[in-house]
């Protein structure tokens, strides 16, 4: 993994990084990286380079080379260096982490980093790293912050947290690796995988009716509604209901206003899905539907075995369904 320390055994990391993590500060949405949280060691490009060295140092001491003393001095001069630039381009950065969008599982959480400083120095090649992702490089390069994106992967619902996050340079010469390991208080909510395939929706459906082959439900199309009026714009309204003579000339977003059956609502019941289906296969179902009402502009209501959220439509609605299936614990 691209987060595991050079040189060390698996079980060797493990321990520092146990005995490291009760050094650090409690997850905090912000964190600057101070000295004692700070660890370097060598490279096997640094040791292979600090071997030859000594190796250049023995060799003139035998037989007396001042060019032989000259090199070694020089040699180690630049490696002492590199090691005090490594240490430094982590030291006294400020790191925080913004909120990260809902994503459904099987998609990759997306946190977005600021990374800053006091002043305007370089602090060039910053790697980012958590447990489970890949690294991300960034370049602090004379401004005073920067933003990137920490993606991880995601592979069940609920909330997912970035964990431990490694922060790690090898700039300049590669000779030395510091880091620091990080706690950033964060989440993603992430929604259930949708099934692949769709599934029909009829309107009418009640709350208490149960049919196992819900599975298998037809799809009516809205009718043409009796016009009631017309009121402001919500987010979420359909492109096809906007009162675009209203809008003219008044210069707001409005929308036409329809008069609804009670029989036209939908509703997406946990009862009528195929009592054979694990959970995470109902749920999985439950979100494609939700989707695909969302999409067609119905109004449709979710009831699950612990919860029952009443009929509406729009981009929240969907976001407070959704998001109740993500958290469902039966």
């Amino acid at each position: 993994m691209a987060a595991e320390l050079p040189l060390l055994p698996g079980f060797v990391q493990r321990m520092i990084q146990r005995w490291a993590g009760r050094r650090q500060p409690a997850a905090q949405a912000e964190i600057t990286v101070q000295r004692r949280q700070l660890y370097i060691l060598p490279t096997r490009q640094g040791l292979l380079f600090f071997s030859i060295l000594l190796l250049i140092l023995i060799g003139a001491i035998n037989y007396e080379i001042n060019l032989g003393y000259m090199l070694a001095f020089l040699l180690g001069s630049l490696g002492l260096l590199a090691m005090v630039y490594t240490h430094q381009n982590l030291n006294g950065l400020q790191l925080r982490v913004h909120r990260a969008e809902p994503v459904f599982a099987g998609q990759d959480a997306l946190f977005s980093i600021s990374i800053s400083q006091q002043g305007n120095q370089l602090h060039p090649a910053l790697q980012l790293c958590s447990d489970q992702g890949q690294p991300t490089r960034l370049d602090l390069l004379g401004k005073s912050s920067l933003k990137g994106t920490l993606a991880l992967p995601t592979r069940q619902r609920g909330y997912i947290t970035p964990g431990n996050v490694k922060l790690f340079s090898e700039y300049p010469l590669g000779l030395f690796h510091a880091w620091s390991w990080l706690r950033l208080d964060a989440q993603c909510l992430v929604y259930p995988a949708p099934a692949p395939q769709h599934f029909k929706l009829r309107a009418g459906q009640q709350q208490n009716n149960k049919n196992p082959r819900a599975n298998q439900l037809s799809s009516d199309k809205r009718g043409s509604d009796d016009f009631s009026g017309i009121r402001p714009y919500q987010q979420g309204d359909q492109r096809n209901h906007m009162a675009w003579k209203a809008i003219a000339r008044t210069g707001q977003l409005q929308t036409l206003q329809f008069s609804q059956d009670a029989s036209e609502d939908i509703w997406l019941n946990w009862d009528q899905l195929d009592p054979h289906l694990d959970i995470e296969q109902k749920l999985s179902i439950l979100c494609r539907m939700v989707l695909d009402a969302n999409q067609q502009g119905l109004r449709y209501g979710l009831q699950l075995p612990d919860s029952s959220i009443e009929p509406n439509s729009g981009l929240q609605h969907k976001q407070h369904c959704l998001k109740q299936l993500a958290l469902f614990a039966h």
